[in-house]
């Protein structure tokens, strides 16, 4: 991907339910049925259960042409998924009750053994999306697909603010796409996926929840600033010689294939620099694409922004009550005891604090600054979010109401007609963005 223009592309994760809003392992049915349409099975990834799948797009130097591809493509997927009851659902976690069927893996196998089985089994039944943005050239060495030591580069600067800017953007990007309030049937936080998955702790209540790499997060918990290429390339080759130490003290033998993969592949956090030359922002729940676009378009203009104008992204005092406040070429990020704070809260409650809704504006408004009217009509979905205060989370939470339930004791009837819901609003979305990306 790396080259002369920045490139763009993404991937999505898909539950497969069936007419009654059931999750159902399907997904080999499903690629069975579209093996003959070659342009969409090359994008089509069976994931680690057998009732998710990906979807992905060729990357291109165009967003909006990228999406326009894809969209095209999940509307076919659709199409043929309906024809035989197979519907998708395009939320971060299915929120009933559920008996999904994983696949055998030796890769998986490793890290439930080490992170443990029933933590790994709860926390990997998401659903997430993936965007990435090509690196600046120069960055990743061509041939060892390893961060390169570059001391006089340009290059090299644009990837750290860049890099930066995506870790204080972190919660913000959190609550644009959070979908998953519910889990197995269960209500603890606005953000179900991001409280499993990454390196939290819920203990109120007399509830503990503790997230996947509640005690590894050198792995999946968000990282912090980083300020020298040297010191990410030390990180990425710590963070494979632990992994491969763990799998030593389990007694589990390590493959002479992994011990020649790239130090860049032993990172399951938010922010991931890839040995194909991109950076990797994966901290969101999967969503309908109208949220998943504009979320995206958002983080492009802010990329193509520190790259043309040279932004400095500099984390500072001043960011702790102005966080991306702009003066002339720098902008001033928060402390990153502030993001995790922030992350802490947005992934518990969104939209319902002053302190989220707070991040979120502040993060939006330095972006849309002297934008143009198009980018506008093509973030309304997040602007409109703001000025409501509400995420498809809350949607979920207000549906269940309505039902007359409270958050902590829904039937799972109801979870499945949230299913539904979802599932019949994604093809409308889908149509819908065809027809805004394509005037």
């Amino acid at each position: 991907m790396p080259g002369k223009f920045p490139t763009v592309g993404f991937e999505t994760e898909f539950f497969t339910i069936d007419e009654s809003g059931n999750l159902v392992n399907k997904v080999d049915m499903l690629t069975d049925l579209l093996k003959d349409k070659k342009r969409i099975s090359g994008h089509i990834r069976k994931e680690i259960f057998h009732s998710m799948f990906e979807l992905g797009a060729y990357p291109g130097r165009s967003l909006r042409g990228v999406w326009i591809r894809y969209l095209e493509n999940l509307r076919k997927v659709i199409d043929v998924g309906e024809e035989h009851g197979i519907k998708l659902l395009p939320l971060c976690m299915y929120p009933g009750k559920s008996r999904p069927l994983m696949r055998k893996s030796r890769w998986y196998s490793a890290q439930s053994m080490f992170l443990g089985k029933q933590k790994f089994s709860r926390a990997i039944r998401i659903c997430a999306f993936h965007s990435h943005y090509s690196l600046p050239r120069g960055v990743i060495g061509k041939h060892t697909r390893q961060i390169r030591s570059l001391r006089y580069s340009k290059a090299k600067s644009i990837f750290l603010n860049q890099y930066n800017f995506l870790v204080a953007s972190d919660p913000a990007c959190i609550t644009f796409c959070q979908s998953s309030p519910f889990t197995e049937g269960e209500h603890f936080a606005k953000d179900s996926r991001t409280m499993l998955y990454r390196d939290m702790a819920l203990e109120e209540n007399g509830r503990r929840i503790y997230g996947l790499y509640v005690e590894h997060p050198l792995f999946g918990g968000l990282p912090n600033y980083e300020y020298t290429l040297a010191d990410l390339k030390n990180m990425s080759a710590k963070r494979k010689r632990k992994f491969i130490e763990m799998m030593n003290s389990k007694g589990l033998k390590v493959p002479p294939k992994l011990q020649s993969e790239s130090d860049l592949k032993f990172t399951w956090g938010s922010i991931r620099v890839n040995k194909v030359g991109t950076i990797e922002y994966r901290g969101t729940d999967m969503n309908h694409p109208s949220y998943l676009f504009a979320t995206s378009y958002l983080i492009k203009l802010a990329m193509d922004a520190i790259k043309s104008q040279n932004l400095q992204m500099l984390p500072s005092d001043i960011g702790l009550k102005n966080p991306f406040k702009r003066e002339d070429d720098t902008v001033y990020l928060p402390p990153f005891y502030k993001v995790k704070r922030v992350e802490k809260l947005s992934t518990i409650r969104g939209l319902e604090s002053k302190r989220v809704q707070n991040y979120c504006s502040a993060l939006f408004n330095f972006v849309v600054r002297n934008t143009k009217k198009t980018n506008m009509k093509r973030l309304l979905p997040i602007s409109r979010m703001l000025q409501k205060k509400k995420t498809v989370s809350d949607e979920i939470l207000k549906f269940v109401k309505k039902k007359g339930y409270t958050p902590e004791s829904v039937p799972n009837n109801v979870l499945k007609e949230v299913a539904i819901e979802h599932s019949e609003r994604l093809s409308k979305d889908v149509d819908q963005m065809i027809k805004m990306l394509s005037r």
